[in-house]
């Protein structure tokens, strides 16, 4: 029997799986020499630029009439929020389970976050948990494709419709994902994405509004419903940041765009293998996949964990030893946010808001995944089919050495944290 790398024993892979990202060649290099020799490096200056390029680029891959890249993926959800004129005492209902941008976004924008549980099947926002939380104060549905893996998009623009309210997806970690053959961020009123360096497309900071509304105007400097009267002079009416994003980080976002769906490809074909691998092992699974599921633009591969079948060892301590042996993995974002202490202490007016005492809140499948069950992986595991099997192996030798796990398992509570 092996020794575990947790218990002193050599790792599966010394040294851990290299993370190999971002990925960049001579394209890069080129497109940011042709920003730099232009000198025209706001994209204001340079209205038929990269960024301009950049935009009508991802509103075709995402399938939108448009596309506005900003200066993140946190102020793309902000402007999505203020430009559908959500404000001061208005509720969004929004996943326990995030990313914190997406509840401090509504908070930015004046309103209120009201968190809902999650589906335990999907790990993404529950359908029936958004009908609940709906009074006469929502104004909007703010769903989140968690870790590139889809929400409910039937049901969910069904009680939108329903509740005449406005659907704003959160899709910083889905880029590539479909839902009946199409992309998420079409379905709703707004689409918000991420381009941070992490993310699976990437220009190291900025994200993008997508929308098909031709009567809206996302303005990234002001704001403005109206961006020029007759005179063709600049019209504001709302003060705001400067939210653009500049020829440079255009340059790479176009640069990036170019080979994103080989990318997408690998890590669904990789995706798909380690799914029917681990069917073999007992005590883990995937999440559900739902046949309208028609493509995953994995962020993280996740995966739940079942102690009842590991000989009743913590979740905790399995991912020590995972780690261990070189597999980088944790519970992502998998922390209800509003154990978040921003959520547990805040003193303001939101707390007049039913709903809005957060020390109050309880979801529990959020809570019961987060401290016993999910296990997250980074996407770059998924880029190469040996990194795959690296994971396997370190798995099946956990299994294989399951006594030996069992023992001297006194490990420290993990914390959330990106995998």
């Amino acid at each position: 029997m092996a020794i575990l790398a947790i218990n002193g024993g050599k790792p599966v892979s010394p040294g851990g799986i290299k993370p190999n990202w971002p990925i960049y060649d001579k394209t890069e290099k080129k497109a940011l020499i042709e920003v730099l020799e232009s000198g025209r490096w706001c994209n204001r200056a340079n209205p038929d630029g990269k960024v301009a390029q950049a935009e009508k680029a991802f509103a075709k891959f995402v399938g939108t009439k448009y596309a506005k890249v900003v200066s993140s993926g946190t102020t793309a959800l902000e402007l999505a929020l203020r430009s559908c004129d959500i404000s001061y005492g208005d509720e969004v209902i929004v996943p326990a389970v995030t990313f914190l941008a997406t509840a401090s976004s509504v908070i930015t924008s004046g309103a209120v976050p009201i968190f809902v549980d999650i589906d335990p099947e999907t790990y993404q926002i529950s359908p029936d948990a958004i009908e609940e939380a709906i009074t006469e104060r929502t104004r909007a549905i703010l769903p989140v494709h968690y870790g590139g893996y889809p929400a409910d998009m039937d049901r969910i623009m069904e009680i939108a419709r329903k509740h005449e309210l406005l659907v704003i997806e959160d899709c910083a970690e889905a880029h590539g994902t479909e839902w009946r053959e199409k992309s998420v961020g079409t379905f709703g009123n707004f689409g918000c994405f991420s381009f941070q360096m992490a993310k699976t497309l990437t220009c190291g900071e900025g994200g993008a509004i997508t929308y098909n509304d031709g009567t809206i105007d996302i303005n990234c400097f002001s704001l403005s419903r109206m961006p020029e009267n007759s005179n063709g002079e600049a019209t504001y009416y709302l003060p705001a940041g400067n939210w653009r994003m500049s020829e440079f980080a255009g340059a790479i976002l176009l640069s990036q765009l170019s080979r994103l769906e080989k990318q997408i490809e690998a890590r669904q074909k990789n995706a798909e293998y380690f799914i029917q691998e681990l069917q073999k092992i007992e005590g883990l699974s995937s999440l559900k996949k739902d046949a309208r599921i028609t493509r995953i633009g994995y962020f993280f591969l996740l995966s739940k964990y079942n102690a009842s079948k590991w000989n009743d060892i913590p979740r905790d301590r399995f991912i020590e030893a995972l780690k261990a042996e070189g597999v980088q993995c944790g519970t992502a974002h998998n922390d209800p946010q509003y154990l978040n202490p921003l959520f547990q202490k805040i003193k303001s007016a939101y707390l007049t808001v039913p709903g809005a005492d957060y020390s109050t809140v309880h979801c529990p499948e959020a809570e019961r995944i987060y401290e016993m069950e999910v296990v997250a992986m980074p996407n770059y595991v998924l880029m190469k089919k040996e990194n795959v099997d690296i994971v396997l192996s370190a798995i099946h030798k956990l299994r294989d050495n399951i006594a030996e796990l069992k023992s001297n398992h006194s490990q420290p509570k993990i914390t959330a944290h990106p995998v």
